[in-house]
């Protein structure tokens, strides 16, 4: 029930040269029969209901001139507007009046402030008005920011749930509890659960939630208030709401869930990294075995590229490795595997042929490599920002020539902040990194026509010094 695909980006390597580099593209996509069997959700929504939740995120129509202090905090009272919490709140209400949920789909709501409490447990989607009184009540509670005990409860709350899994965790401030949010983003990896993360306003740790994604495979967003209008893939408070429909619309679609990846290499043939670069952007642990990849959506290829650094070998054609696929299929309670396939390449002393590239290859390549440098430049402006204009600069030419338009003007806007004020904002760096990870491409070969000219790994290694 899962069709896959494997090309190197070269057919032919170097004989007689020791540390070369060989990037597979490994494409999976469900067949037919998987992609008709949808299956049962179970969402666990883990909000944050601290007291900065209440912070006004749209435009208000009329303001009082009063204020009014919740946990140390004080906020302007004025009508017509939507605090953090209120977006929320109509965000599950939107989700329970959709089309999207099938009555046997499961949901749970728990909240996390100084304490985290399970405000409904696993209900069927059917039961449509107490779960809509159940989120109306996030906004009688208050305090600190405890997301590591909020995540444990919702993993209590799943561990018991079948079907297709998921976290839906939304926060606007630091864990005051960071060792139990690394604690519970082990078990959910553990458990094959993707966490879909929202971090609302700045003040967020945009590291911290993008490695609960990186090693749950799944998905980070970045909310920002109506106010600040702005950039892609940062989304205006208003889209919140849509924003979360479309998350649980795509976990309808995740027809193949738990995609494991075996790897075996013969002698010293190492496997460095395996990398998710569509449709979202996440690194894959190399410590789990066998390797977790998350889950694939009916309707397209879902893509990862592996990364290998080969030994020196003479001319000839020889296996480099051997890779099996097991997966589930939740929507017709079966598990499947892909048989065992051979990693065959050719060496070879014939410059012209190792001199052939896969162009789609090396476009997804090199869309891994933009988050690269985004995140060694946001790294570099804190104490050399012109070195990190170039190491940005590099990055905004590579989307160009990807055809990556949105991360372009946020790319823009990154660098003309360096140049201005020498720094970049919180706002911005969070935006970055985030579309580095979330606004990529389906590449083609026809795509981007000068993608055999972007820069080689190697030539970024220099040039950036990484």
């Amino acid at each position: 029930m899962l069709e896959t695909s494997l090309q190197p980006h070269r057919e032919y390597l170097m004989a007689n040269m020791p540390g070369q580099k060989m990037f597979l593209a490994l494409k999976v996509r469900p067949q037919a029969e998987a992609g008709a069997a949808r299956p049962q959700l179970a969402v666990a929504f883990v909000v944050d209901t601290s007291g900065s939740m209440r912070e006004v995120v749209t435009e208000p129509t009329h303001r009082t001139g009063q204020n009014v202090r919740i946990d140390g905090k004080e906020y302007e009272v004025v009508r017509g507007a939507k605090s953090k919490m209120d977006l929320v709140v109509e965000a599950l209400q939107n989700l329970l009046n959709s089309r999207e949920l099938q009555p046997s789909d499961r949901l749970a709501l728990i909240k996390f402030d100084d304490y985290a409490g399970v405000v409904q447990p696993f209900t069927d989607a059917a039961n449509k008005a107490k779960l809509i009184a159940a989120a109306e009540q996030l906004t009688q509670f208050s305090g600190g920011t405890h997301m590591g005990a909020g995540m444990l409860e919702g993993m209590k709350q799943l561990h018991r749930e079948s079907g297709s899994r998921r976290m839906l965790l939304l926060t606007d401030g630091q864990a005051f509890d960071e060792p139990l949010v690394e604690q519970a983003a082990q078990q959910l990896a553990e458990a094959h659960i993707p966490v879909t993360a929202i971090g609302v306003g700045d003040d967020w740790n945009d590291d911290l939630l993008t490695e609960i994604t990186d090693r749950t495979q799944g998905k980070p967003f970045h909310i920002v208030p109506d106010t600040q209008n702005p950039l892609p893939p940062s989304l205006r408070a208003t889209e919140l709401p849509q924003a979360i429909l479309g998350e649980l619309e795509n976990a309808a679609n995740e027809v193949i869930t738990n995609i494991a990846l075996a790897v075996k290499t013969v002698k010293d043939v190492t496997l460095d990294r395996v990398t998710r670069v569509y449709p979202t952007q996440s690194e894959v642990d190399l410590k789990a075995t066998p390797h977790p990849l998350g889950n694939a959506v009916k309707g397209d290829w879902t893509v990862f590229i592996l990364e290998f650094t080969l030994p020196a070998r003479p001319a000839s054609r020889i296996r480099l490795a051997q890779m099996g696929l097991t997966y589930e299929v939740p929507g017709k309670g079966y598990r499947g595997e892909v048989p065992p396939r051979d990693i065959v390449v050719e060496f070879t002393t014939d410059e012209t042929l190792t001199a052939k590239i896969d162009p789609q290859v090396m476009q997804w390549v090199q869309q891994r490599n933009i988050e690269m440098l985004v995140k060694q430049a946001t790294q570099e402006a804190r104490t050399d920002p012109a070195k990190a204009a170039k190491t940005l600069e590099l990055a905004r030419n590579m989307t160009i020539k990807l055809g990556n338009t949105a991360m372009t003007r946020a790319l823009d806007q990154a660098v003309g902040e360096l140049k201005s004020s020498k720094t970049i904002s919180i706002g911005t760096a969070k935006t970055i990194k985030i579309g580095a990870k979330t606004q990529v491409l389906k590449q083609e070969p026809e795509v981007a026509p000068g993608g055999s000219d972007l820069p080689s790994d190697e030539e970024i290694r220099k040039m950036t010094g990484a």
